[in-house]
């Protein structure tokens, strides 16, 4: 072919001519199919991208570089050992064309890794009555539920075998193809079912298969050479002025039957929203008024909540207000004070005129109590005025963000009581226990916690106390543990009412020690024996252990109720090391002033 002919007959000039034929000349069919490529991605991104973006940053270099296919990803779902067999035949085929490959069977795969997945090649087999095997039951419960991720950067195709004889012939396979289709991944080649004498078939999938990778690796790397990148900028920030509204993924009583208590673990979507988060932060959530209180105040003031009311947030109905942007409970000072100012309420001054009988007074009682024992005429705008503003309430996350990804995970204790003759709840608590279920969304902020943080260095042990909800940071701490590979001496101090009703996560610690994530757990349940006992027995039992951790540089961290544990698991600490230091009191209170000044000693409690 006469090159310079063709030229001459395009859009060039001579010089222009001269020059794209002398290079073109030197170019063998292969590089002149890859500028092909090249020219027609060039052509696609000038067409596509318009010259104005809004809330858009172009970045733009010209680099070429080597095509070479992407990583492909195999997961196989075995029930006799065929899928196995053929995904570790497909790995090699793969390898012999230099595509490097990352092999793993369903069950040991970890979903939060999809998100790194570019190829994804799936064998599976059907198992009984269109079951999927045993391997692969976890992964297809995830990709089936609400948690399951956009998979729109995947490529895929799907091998299922299967014996015809049944109804449900290869329906695993068939159920991964249309849930990755659904989840946004884009098929490479056709799903193939495969019966009894699968060999042929399944021969000719894989090349299909490795015919496409190949191909699709090619095109994209025309385009990526452009390096053309298109990054949208969202300028919105959430806090506690604008919360995000986190969608509930998952929502489950952590107390078996029985247990005198109620602990929720929830699971919050985080998808769009920018936020990040580390082991230690907390998560600041916004509850609501319960319909029944509302209503109860709404009879006691001789209101329908239909009157309209100035708020903090604007002009709404009564009924709006009462429920969403001020708190009905639990009374407070500011309140009290507040409303014995507007009623000129003689009885309520005289027990604000001193802090004693102030603390006795709102011990147990909300406003729907102030309004019953000293009633007066109010106004709709008065009675929202000596309202305390509807505050967040703060929960120690119990995830590290790198293995949950666009999730945050609480531990919440719900509060019910009974005083004053009817029963009463928390305010934020019985939100997300009573009037917020999975689906439904809640309002939420981030508030980071510099002072509750891992030890820089990864081989510096760490020393756990959290008893109740204070164990959410140390699952935390395990998981961002577990997800960068580092094993460091750990030792957790867990303690609850009940052993077999209120273990809160006891299967993951349980696993955490089997894998040696976790070095050491001592757990005490107070109500399990005649004697009451609690963590800082486990620790004083341990005392000489506990005081070689801490000579030895380790991190001491202690999460919970402020008012009674946080005190005697100091007193604890105070004890050891008097005994196993063999110094006064006064030492081992420098000894541990020492620690937090060096941020050795670490407290999140509330």
């Amino acid at each position: 072919m006469d090159l310079k002919k063709g030229l001459e007959r395009g859009p060039f000039n001579d010089r222009q001519t001269e020059k794209l034929s002398n290079a073109l000349s030197e170019l063998d069919s292969g590089q002149l199919y890859w500028l092909s490529g090249y020219f027609s991605g060039l052509n696609y991104v000038a067409s596509t991208v318009s010259p104005e973006l809004d809330n858009q940053t172009i970045v733009s270099t010209t680099t070429v570089t080597e095509v070479k296919p992407e990583k492909i990803n195999i997961l196989f779902g075995s029930h006799t050992g065929n899928s196995e067999a053929l995904a570790k035949n497909l790995a090699a085929q793969a390898k012999e064309r230099g595509v490097e490959v990352d092999i793993s069977d369903m069950a040991s795969f970890k979903t939060r890794e999809l998100k790194n997945i570019k190829n994804l090649a799936v064998v599976v087999s059907t198992h009984g009555l269109g079951e999927p095997p045993v391997q692969a039951e976890d992964l297809h419960k995830y990709l089936h539920g609400k948690k399951a991720p956009n998979l729109s950067h995947v490529n895929f195709s799907v091998l299922g075998l299967g014996d015809s004889s049944y109804v449900d012939f290869c329906q695993t396979g068939k159920d991964f193809d249309t849930i990755l289709e659904k989840l946004g991944a884009k098929r490479l080649a056709p799903r193939q079912d495969c019966d009894v004498d699968y060999e042929e078939e399944a021969e000719a999938w894989q090349k299909i298969f490795l015919d496409s990778i190949v191909r699709t690796s090619e095109e994209v790397s025309n385009l990526e050479n452009l390096n053309d990148v298109i990054a949208p900028v969202n300028g919105i920030k959430y806090d506690k002025k604008k919360p995000f509204e986190a969608t509930i993924l998952e929502k489950i009583n952590l107390n078996a039957t029985g247990s005198s208590k109620e602990t929720i673990h929830l699971e919050l979507d985080l998808a769009g929203s920018g936020i990040t988060y580390e082991p230690g932060d907390a998560l600041g959530v916004y509850g609501s008024n319960s319909p029944k209180l509302v209503q109860a105040v709404l009879e006691a003031t001789n209101f329908d909540g239909k009157e309209n009311v100035i708020t903090h947030k604007g002009e709404k109905k009564l009924l709006e207000a009462l429920t969403y942007d001020y708190e009905l409970t639990p009374l407070s000072k500011t309140t009290l004070s507040k409303y014995a100012e507007l009623t000129d309420n003689l009885r309520l001054n005289k027990i604000l005129s001193n802090s004693a009988p102030v603390l006795e007074y709102l011990k147990g009682r909300d406003i729907l109590d102030l309004l019953k024992e000293e009633p007066h005429k109010l106004s709709p705008n008065e009675l929202i005025s000596v309202l305390r503003k509807n505050t967040p309430r703060m929960y120690s996350i119990a995830s590290s963000q790198k293995a949950v990804e666009d999730e945050v995970h609480l531990l919440v204790s719900v509060v019910r009581y009974n005083a004053f003759g009817r029963n009463k709840e928390g305010h934020c608590s019985s939100t997300l226990a009573d009037r917020l279920e999975v689906d439904d969304k809640v309002k939420i902020f981030l508030d980071k916690n510099s002072r509750f943080k891992l030890p820089k260095k990864p081989d510096i042990p760490i020393i756990m106390v959290g008893p109740g909800t204070g164990i959410a940071p140390f699952r935390a701490f395990m998981q961002q543990l577990e997800v960068s590979e580092k094993r460091t001496p750990s030792w957790l101090f867990f303690g609850d009412r009940n052993f077999t009703t209120d273990f809160l996560y006891q299967t993951e610690w349980q696993q955490y020690l089997k894998e040696g994530i976790l070095t050491k757990a001592d757990v005490a349940f107070s109500r399990d024996q005649t004697h009451k006992q609690y963590v800082q027995h486990r620790m004083l039992e341990n005392g000489k252990e506990l005081y070689n951790w801490l000579e030895s540089g380790a991190h001491f961290y202690v999460c919970g109720d402020a008012k009674n544990m946080a005190k005697d698991v100091d007193l604890a600490l105070k004890q050891i090391i008097q005994q196993q230091g063999g110094v006064t009191l006064e030492k081992a209170e420098e000894y541990i002033k020492n620690l937090q000044l060096s941020n050795r000693y670490q407290a999140d409690i509330y």
